[in-house]
């Protein structure tokens, strides 16, 4: 890596005849002939994965915690955990632990709940469920008790996995549906056990699970195939209640010959840290357990990332924009701090960095990387050689630095949970990579149709009179979910008679098969005037403007223009303040409700808007200033997505106030 490379990167190519409102079909190169679904005839399901890799890796150091008196990540052998993996399976088989039905379209599940925080325990369970062909139902650990009387309802639960936290806000839901039994990760008090006793459950321990079951192991199941329902993802809920999108064996197994140039090895590490109810999380971890890859696993306080990140010094790194976001501010505000010459040097050692990487797919230096970015990549331990990022758009300006930074390459992958995540990625080999999601990966196909109303149409030109087909991205193939459990109207909506997922993004293709999102068709509002506002687009453009941490767009049918709701970043607020003679040492809530800093903020943010080139119909006309992040109030998902239909009721009264300003 690091040559000067001009040839074009060709990501896919057409495999079909153009037809009206739409493009051609598209399939990565190494899918042409055939979509890719397994990596060899002898491993077509996740079972049979881990027993190909116990065989190979059996005494490898697999998966791993921090030792509270060691302060050190102590890990177990890959042999260790499949052996506690067969003990929890033959206890839920033995203790007739799962609800086993098949009254969803005939679709044969054996479901089990887990509801805690990333950990060990976690993987233990889920690889269980994998060998003996159980459904695991995970339980995001921020749900509210509304949302999980509701997939207790649905999916009929009669047993969960449960840390000591989840125990509690288990008790304090009212209607808990068919749920038997609770399986503690953790000791727990006599005050909880009274209440669990007093809710008519059975409380049972996972270590006692794994003592009995791998006293009398059960022989593994025959009948795990391909099309076996591996877990339910249920879906962020951003515009209502989650859906349970079902996803077998073949949708997990299809990603492993798909990863190509992402080659992950027993040699490599991961930090497990993001929510393995998500597929992203859960994706890299099954692929982990192929190639025998060590996982670490946090601590569980996102507070204290850093640190588990420094101390299990991961070699493959996977984030979500948001983090990534948060990395940049505050090392461009440390780089910041330092003065003079070294200042000097620091800016000259960046645009040198970025120039090369621009015209070289150059991504180390012989001279800046031992000065100044080797310092930078300790913060991450020191030893990271892949880095993805999925979840959402990430700006080229992160992705960048990110890249120069750590030294290797960052790969951008798109995708939905109804796709099992992996949908479309980046190459290093790429030079112009960075603001594209790369080409479709090789277990799919996909095209473009037309989106009228949007003014999208697969027979767009640019300004040169060269094609550059725009619409709704729509995707086929072996990672391509069965549907949702239980909701057959919710499925048609998403897949068509044809077998395509319609993704409800908006993209553009390249001659070269890669592809860019520029807009969202689901989430658009559509305003007075006819003009239909992406929020979301809008949002990725005001977060990196001078100051803004959050942002949250709404626009009124009835109304012109847009509002925003602003969460300033702390400390440049402070500045911001400083510079317009308003006194900084006021709380932020204050600093908020300044009228000269409003204003501030309303000019930033439009002028940063139009230099990216936003119409002004997209622009906040007025602002709002937030001094709690979303985060904390609740509004976002587990994987950081601002939950739209909260926010709008959560601020329903400013957004009023906003439009009655004159």
């Amino acid at each position: 890596m690091g040559a000067n490379q001009t040839k074009t990167h060709i990501y896919a190519v057409p495999v079909s005849q153009k037809q009206q409102g739409e493009t051609q079909i598209y399939r990565n190169i190494r899918g042409q002939k055939e979509l890719l679904d397994f990596p060899s005839k002898e491993i077509q399901t996740i079972q049979a994965v881990i027993e190909h890799a116990h065989s190979k890796f059996k005494d490898r150091p697999f998966v791993g915690k921090r030792d509270p008196k060691t302060n050190q990540f102590t890990y177990k052998t890959y042999s260790e955990e499949y052996r506690d993996a067969r003990g929890v399976g033959s206890s839920i088989q033995k203790l007739y632990l799962t609800h086993n039905t098949s009254e969803y379209k005939n679709i044969g599940v054996k479901l089990i709940g887990i509801y805690a925080k990333n950990r060990v325990e976690w993987n233990t369970v889920d690889m269980a469920c994998a060998l003996y062909g159980f459904t695991l139902i995970p339980l995001y650990d921020t749900l509210g008790s509304d949302t999980i009387s509701y997939i207790f309802g649905q999916t009929q639960l009669t047993s969960c996995f449960c840390s000591a936290a989840s125990v509690k806000t288990i008790l304090s839901t009212q209607n808990l549906q068919k749920l038997v039994n609770i399986i503690s990760f953790d000791p727990l008090d006599e005050e909880t056990k009274q209440q669990i006793q007093q809710r008519g459950l059975n409380l049972m321990y996972f270590s006692d699970l794994v003592l009995q079951g791998t006293a009398h192991l059960l022989d593994l199941p025959n009948d795990v195939s391909p099309n076996t329902i591996f877990t339910f993802s249920y879906t962020s809920g951003t515009t209502g209640l989650p859906k349970g999108a079902m996803l077998s064996h073949k949708n997990f197994i299809s990603i492993i010959p798909s990863l190509g140039e992402i080659d992950i090895n027993e040699n490599d590490s991961q930090l497990c840290y993001l929510p393995l109810p998500h597929v992203l999380q859960r994706i890299f971890n099954v692929v982990c357990w192929y190639t025998g890859t060590k996982i670490a696993f946090f601590g569980g306080d996102i507070l204290k990332l850093k640190d588990d990140i420094q101390d299990s010094k991961p070699t493959l790194f996977v984030s979500v924009p948001r983090l990534f976001n948060k990395f940049y501010d505050v090392i461009q505000d440390n780089l910041k701090k330092v003065q003079g010459c070294k200042q000097s040097l620091i800016q000259s050692a960046i645009k040198t960095k970025l120039e090369n990487l621009k015209t070289k797919n150059q991504l180390t230096h012989f001279f800046y990387d031992k000065l100044i970015f080797n310092k930078l990549k300790d913060v991450f331990g020191g030893k990271i050689r892949i880095v993805a990022s999925g979840s959402a758009p990430i700006s080229q300006e992160v992705l960048d630095f990110f890249k120069i930074v750590l030294q290797c390459p960052v790969y951008e992958g798109y995708g939905q949970t109804e796709g099992t995540g992996f949908q479309f990625c980046t190459s290093k080999y790429d030079m112009n990579s960075s603001g594209y999601v790369g080409g479709v990966c090789p277990q799919l196909e996909m095209k473009l149709i037309d989106v009228p109303e949007m003014n999208y149409f697969s027979t767009d030109k640019n300004e040169k009179g060269e094609n550059i087909p725009r619409g709704e991205i729509c995707v086929r193939g072996n990672s391509l979910f069965p549907g949702y459990y239980k909701d057959e109207e919710k499925t048609k909506e998403a897949i068509d008679d044809q077998g395509w997922l319609h993704s409800g993004d908006i993209g553009l293709l390249l001659p070269n098969g890669s592809l860019k999102i520029i807009d969202r068709r689901k989430n658009i509002f559509k305003l007075s005037q006819g003009e239909y506002v992406a929020p979301e687009k809008v949002e990725n453009i005001y977060i990196r403007a001078r100051g803004v941490q959050e942002a949250f767009l709404f626009g009124d049918s009835l109304q012109n223009y847009c509002v925003a709701i602003l969460v300033p970043n702390p400390d440049e607020i402070k500045k911001i303040a400083a510079e317009l003679n308003v006194n900084a040492d006021q709380d932020i809530s204050v600093l908020c409700q300044n009228q000269q800093i409003i204003n501030f903020y309303q000019k930033n943010t439009f002028d940063h808007g139009k230099a990216n080139k936003l119409f002004t119909f997209e622009q906040a006309t007025k602002v709002h200033l937030e001094p709690k992040s979303f985060i904390l109030l609740g509004l976002c998902t587990s994987t950081l997505k601002l939950q739209r239909h909260q926010a709008k009721q959560y601020y329903k009264q400013i957004i009023d106030q906003l439009y009655s300003q004159k």
